[in-house]
């Protein structure tokens, strides 16, 4: 079986984020390809998911494209097409703000759950990001070493986002 370290890229930032079931679950199916934010980070990045709720851990390895920065109307658009989102629903998120951030989701692997209880034995300093923090980080490098270290699933590229993404912001 796989690991993290199969599929990390050493020039790529490398973040923890957190993030609800749902969209994990989507992320996991494929269906979600972006991932809105109001703020994040604007370069491409591999992160490790943390997913929130009761159930909650790191489950997910994720590569990101550069985020598309756009209007909420812009990013809306994009979103019902790329991923059966309303835009409706995507400027309401992004609320009064001028422009938000799509992030491409052009990789994903699932790995086998680590829970909160586990992280938190296994670092002092774990906390789950209510953004995000960056594992390269010397504070947080044991974690991430930890995470590329466990085993996934194969990576599962979505080799036509980007192309899809260019594609409909010329139009």
């Amino acid at each position: 079986m796989p690991t993290g370290r199969d599929y990390y890229q050493p020039a790529l930032p490398t973040l923890l984020f957190s993030t609800h079931p749902q969209p994990a679950a989507a992320m996991v199916a494929g269906t979600k390809r972006l991932e809105y934010r109001r703020r994040f980070y604007q370069g491409a990045f591999q992160a490790f998911v943390y997913v929130t709720g009761r159930a909650g851990g790191v489950g997910l390895y994720v590569q990101c494209a550069p985020a598309v920065v756009a209007s909420p109307i812009v990013l809306g658009q994009l979103g019902a097409v790329l991923q059966n989102d309303d835009p409706q629903a995507v400027r309401a998120y992004l609320g009064t703000h001028a422009k938000g951030l799509g992030i491409p989701i052009t990789g994903v692997a699932v790995l086998t759950p680590i829970s909160l209880v586990q992280l938190r034995v296994a670092f002092n300093n774990f906390v789950a990001p209510r953004s995000y923090v960056f594992l390269d980080r010397p504070a947080r490098q044991a974690q991430r070493e930890f995470f590329l270290d466990q085993p996934c699933q194969p990576l599962r590229r979505d080799e036509q986002l980007l192309a899809q993404i260019q594609t409909q912001l010329k139009k």
